[in-house]
């Protein structure tokens, strides 16, 4: 289904499972869609209801021409799609900026979110994602666009997933399914200020929250994921072997298994 935002860019929205189960919504990445949830979803949907929707500027939802594509709209774009779906109460679950998205959300929501899990995601130092530090824009074939892709996950990654992350146009090229060029341009605008101002909403959350980290993960410290357990008493972390920053695709049976246990 396609659900209006406030202000204007249609949303995607997909769901999985059972109307009457307990709900479970999936914020993905920034830039990526809810194409991550490919196995996720399925999985999930066989004991709870299952929502997910492409941000504004990713996968089928339209992008912003005013590139609003910060962590709060986010936040507000939930709210629009929690009252299309009729959700009075969920569990949370998001990936990378997703899992920032879903911290603030949470905090702002506490009669509404029953449960968080944080996929390698959280309070960081810095405001622009490094993924935005020039990345490229299209590809010449699939085999340079794998390649990029095993930059990010070394250990690799199913077939599938290439077409999840790029759309193969007519003439052999491949182009991301986001608004890439409008993202990159909202990081040199000045970016996220909510990745280190995180503190707060984690602090503020008051649903049993848990802190998936990848072992192996490039982006998201542990550091970080341990001061979180301290700063709030609510918050547990549990590291993911063999996982990198994509934990959900790396690693999508303990993933699975893990949320189940807190949603």
């Amino acid at each position: 289904m396609r659900v209006a935002s406030t202000d204007g860019p249609e949303l995607a929205v997909f769901e999985w499972g059972l109307g009457a189960a307990p709900a479970v919504v999936l914020l993905h990445g920034g830039g990526l869609s809810s194409a991550e949830w490919t196995e996720i979803a399925p999985a999930l949907a066989r004991e709870r209801r299952v929502i997910a929707f492409d941000a504004r500027g990713c996968g089928a939802s339209d992008a912003d021409p005013e590139r609003r594509y910060g962590a709060r709209t986010i936040a507000t774009d939930l709210e629009t799609v929690r009252s299309a779906v009729a959700l009075e109460r969920f569990a949370l679950v998001g990936h990378s900026f997703g899992a920032v998205t879903a911290c603030v959300y949470a905090a702002e929501h506490p009669d509404v979110v029953s449960a968080v899990v944080l996929l390698d995601g959280g309070p960081a130092d810095h405001v622009r994602p490094a993924s935005l530090e020039r990345p490229p824009l299209e590809f010449a074939s699939r085999d340079d666009a794998a390649a990029a892709l095993a930059r990010s996950l070394p250990r690799g990654f199913p077939d599938w997933y290439l077409d999840a992350r790029f759309e193969t146009r007519p003439n052999g090229r491949l182009t991301w399914r986001s608004d890439m060029r409008g993202r990159v341009q909202w990081s040199r605008d000045g970016g996220e200020p909510l990745i280190p101002g995180l503190w707060p909403y984690v602090e503020a959350l008051r649903a049993p929250t848990l802190v998936l980290h990848g072992e192996a993960s490039p982006l998201f410290p542990r550091e970080n994921a341990v001061r979180m357990t301290e700063v709030n008493p609510l918050v547990r972390l549990l590291d993911v072997p063999d996982a990198g920053h994509f934990v959900h695709i790396e690693q999508p049976g303990p993933v699975v298994g893990a949320i189940l246990e807190v949603v």
